[in-house]
């Protein structure tokens, strides 16, 4: 039986539909918007959820009267319901300036806030979020969703089964993070005890979502001053007058203390020693001012920046007990330049582990403790298992160049969790993506930049508020772990018929690529179902 999904099949089923009233569940596999009809969706639904799991849904609120209202959510499953807010998008999907003009137009992602202004006959979609807890017994619990006196119910199916805590789980989340857009927008000074205090939340959030990397930046703007914040170094490098070098580690130090105290990490991702301008900023002690070393790979002065900066860099993290969370990142830079980088780094720190997102190259791929492909490419067969086996980090990775399935503002709802969860069944071990809050100037109304896809560059909002595509990415992560410990569990049991029952249900359900116009949405209401079946 097709699933239209996993909300609206079930009220389906139950026969209640909002024919006259304000309140209705929706699928949440698409946009709504203000002119959006309540009267063919729902007023009741069901969930099925494993313990420990954090679950959504959508409702549509249409007011009869103009006024301020709260969405509230009460019974024995605790959770909470948002209205969401608009940002404009448009129809851009690829990298570079538009070469032509977009119509823009609003999207609903920002999760804001429980209280919103309404206006009479507008619809307004609203996010609910349940937390079921990890010690919950099994069986069946029934919420209700309030507005302006109005209620629905929602039940809620809990499987004896539990999910792991956000620090336990194994898929290997990668977001990269842009702390100086947060003391840029907030106006205060970087690195300074209320930047820090603004970034809590974020951090929060990135833990929450089970995130392994701590992005570091080892040298001014690695990517070549594309995106709306400039990327500052969090090493700061001195040239004396006699030629020496010294480094200062300070907000490099209290950056990596601060993520590891909220949970991000263990891994620590230094960028880069192959930017994407291949200029390194250092400052002159002799001229006292900053200069630029424009250079190459190959060069003797390369080596010499390189070989005395990771040295000591060695030594500094061999101190501080981070050596082995500590890596060497490189953001697609060609096989030749990636063999003069290691060849440096397994000179002057011997060990050192490397990560690269980018083309897959046999020539290097051992040397590689985080390998990270683009999600149409594939590594070689059998590749992942003994890379895995090695200890070693194999995943996909989606960027302006991938117009679809992806995490733009324009990207259908469902992509976010498709993407993690098509990394796991494939085999691999997670999912990066090059930004998570890289703001615009105006980023609670205006997703669009002048370089990418609207959205591409943040999928977070100030205030730290959460976007649909943020609790979709973390559903897909959700369910990538379901998929994991079903896959051991039946293992463990030599249950070979049911495994392979699971694996093919899984590849017919998650292509390689969805097909063109194909759905996303209705994979995942697929998955879930198949998941559902194991009680």
């Amino acid at each position: 039986m097709k699933l239209r999904n996993m909300l609206s099949l079930a009220a389906i089923a139950l026969g209640s539909f909002a024919a006259s009233a304000q309140l209705a569940w929706a699928d949440k596999n698409r946009h709504f918007y203000s002119n959006e009809s309540i009267d063919q969706w729902p007023t009741d639904t069901v969930i099925s959820c494993w313990r420990g799991e954090k679950v959504n849904a959508l409702a549509l609120f249409s007011p009869k009267t103009d006024g301020v209202v709260t969405a509230k959510i009460s019974g024995p499953v605790s959770g909470e319901a948002r209205f969401i807010d608009y940002v404009t998008t448009n129809g851009f999907r690829g990298c570079g300036r538009p070469q032509k003009e977009y119509e823009p137009y609003e999207v609903p992602d920002i999760i804001s806030d429980p209280a919103a202004q309404v206006v009479a006959g507008q619809s307004r979609p609203v996010w609910v979020s349940l937390n079921v807890a990890d010690d919950i017994a099994p069986g069946t619990y029934v919420d209700s969703l309030t507005i302006d006196g109005e209620s629905i119910p929602i039940t809620i199916k809990v499987n004896r089964r539990a999910i792991p805590a956000p620090a336990d789980r194994k898929f290997y989340l990668n977001l990269w993070q842009q702390p100086y857009a947060i003391s840029r927008y907030y106006g205060v000074e970087p690195w300074s005890d209320a930047h820090f205090e603004l970034l809590k939340p974020y951090a929060k959030m990135l833990a929450d979502a089970s995130q392994r990397t701590i992005s570091a930046i080892l040298f001014f703007e690695p990517w070549g001053e594309q995106s709306n914040d400039l990327f500052l170094p969090m090493v700061e490098t001195f040239r004396n007058a006699d030629g020496t070098w010294e480094y200062d580690y300070t907000v490099f130090d209290r950056w990596v203390e601060f993520m590891t105290e909220q949970g991000v990490g263990p891994d620590i991702e230094c960028y880069s020693m192959i930017p994407w301008e291949m200029s390194f900023r250092y400052f002159d002690r002799a001229k006292n001012d900053y200069e630029f070393l424009k250079t190459t790979t190959d060069s003797p002065e390369y080596r010499e920046l390189w070989s005395n900066f990771l040295s000591a860099f060695a030594a500094h993290v061999t101190e501080k007990g981070w050596f082995d969370r500590t890596m060497i990142a490189m953001d697609e830079r060609s096989m030749a330049d990636m063999k003069n980088a290691i060849e440096i780094i397994d000179e002057a720190a011997p060990g050192m582990k490397i990560s690269l997102a980018g083309n897959y190259h046999p020539e290097i791929a051992d040397r590689l403790y985080a390998l990270t492909i683009t999600q149409g490419d594939q590594f070689p067969p059998g590749e992942v298992a003994r890379r895995r086996a090695r200890g070693q980090i194999s995943s996909l990775y989606t960027c302006c160049s991938s117009p679809e399935p992806n995490i733009f503002s324009n990207s259908a709802p469902a992509d976010a969790a498709w993407l993690p969860l098509h990394s796991t069944i494939t085999g691999h071990d997670g999912y990066l993506h090059w930004s998570w809050s890289n703001w615009t100037d105006d980023p609670l109304h205006d997703s669009r930049f002048k370089l990418f896809a609207p959205g591409d560059t943040y999928f977070i909002y100030p205030d730290a508020k959460s976007s649909v595509r943020f609790e979709r990415l973390i559903e897909g992560i959700q369910l990538s772990e379901k998929v994991r410990l079903l896959r051991l569990e039946f293992i463990a049991d030599n249950n070979a018929e049911v495994l392979a029952e699971l694996n093919d249900a899984l590849m017919i359900a998650s292509h390689t690529r969805p097909r063109p116009n194909a759905s996303t949405g209705r994979q995942i209401d697929s998955i879930n179902a198949i998941i559902a079946r194991y009680e």
